[in-house]
């Protein structure tokens, strides 16, 4: 299969490689020193699942050197998307799909106001890994899960082809879902409510769970953002709350998002296609968020002036 990754950061470098790692024609689409250090010296990921070098690597920082392919997984993050769609396009042909692997429930509505909706298929990843350095990426923990479906919840052939390339791929962990809306929503209950609250308190996990007043607070995000998951036509679990509860415990104790990471260090983060979503449709669904939406105001001056939108010095 031919497969183009737009962005070799650490979700789009791990899954790209492993798919180049099983045969595929794999091209990563790069730029600045990630690209020179991809052509230098090729893809090097340390994983606990198994260590890789893949040298030689197809890399290139233009689209239109790469044509049509079958499959394109955009790796950058939601605000990124529409900065890469008109590149993108020159990969898009009548049989292309593109899989979405953005934190957030609206990507694939950014992707496919621009390309086309049918071509069109949701993505979930769940996996550790960073960029440590230009072309070198560290992956911990169990092999990578990559779940897709359609948005309409159909198993069509190219869904089930792409899943049994996944599948089929080393240090993947595919999931074939017919419900990946809600998953999405799933998803966006956990990283939100984990990564407002960190961004807010500045404060680590287990700390967060320590201290009585920071885990009601995480607890009544996860609930506000439920309601507004259940307001929108995809209702979770009734034990949504143990849950996510689980999945915080599961962290190491001084364990942080990338949410929370990014506006500490001052740089761009997905403010808006995390919380600033629920805080939208809660607007729109009439379903009171009074924890997101502070959180939210909170938190937009800094990812205002992360952006150049505002200036401020303290």
């Amino acid at each position: 299969m031919k497969i183009a990754i737009y962005g070799a950061g650490a979700v789009g470098g791990y899954y790209g490689g492993r798919l180049a790692q099983a045969g595929h024609d794999v091209t990563f689409i790069a730029r600045g020193e990630n690209l020179r250090a991809l052509q230098a010296n090729g893809l090097r990921v340390d994983s606990s699942i198994g260590d890789f070098i893949l040298n030689p690597v197809k890399a290139v920082s233009d689209p239109a050197e790469i044509g049509v392919v079958d499959v394109v997984i955009p790796g950058v993050k939601t605000w990124q998307l529409p900065g890469i769609l008109p590149g993108m396009a020159a990969l898009v042909g009548p049989q292309t799909v593109i899989v979405t692997v953005q934190n957030g429930v609206d990507a694939h509505l950014v992707i496919g106001e621009a390309l086309g909706q049918e071509k069109v298929i949701a993505g979930i990843t769940r996996l550790f890994s960073t960029l440590v350095e230009p072309g070198h990426i560290v992956h911990i923990g169990a092999a990578a899960q990559f779940m897709i479906g359609e948005l309409d919840g159909s198993i069509t052939p190219r869904v089930q082809a792409i899943y049994d390339v996944l599948n089929a791929a080393p240090g993947i962990q595919a999931v074939l879902t017919t419900d990946i809306q809600r998953e999405l929503w799933a998803k966006l209950v956990m990283i939100t409510a984990f990564g407002g609250t960190g961004s807010i308190t500045r404060a680590p996990i287990g700390v967060i769970l320590s201290v009585p007043e920071t885990r009601a607070l995480i607890e009544a995000s996860v609930l506000e953002i439920a309601a507004v998951a259940a307001a929108s036509g995809y209702p979770l679990a009734s034990d949504v709350l143990e849950k996510s509860l689980a999945f915080f415990k599961s962290q190491p104790y001084l364990g942080t998002s990338s949410l929370q990471r990014d506006i500490m260090a001052g740089r761009r983060s997905e403010l808006d296609s995390l919380i600033g979503t629920v805080v939208r449709v809660a607007r729109e669904k009439n379903v009171p968020v009074p924890v997101n939406s502070f959180v939210y105001s909170a938190l937009l001056p800094t990812e205002l002036k992360a952006r150049g939108e505002l200036e401020y010095a303290i």
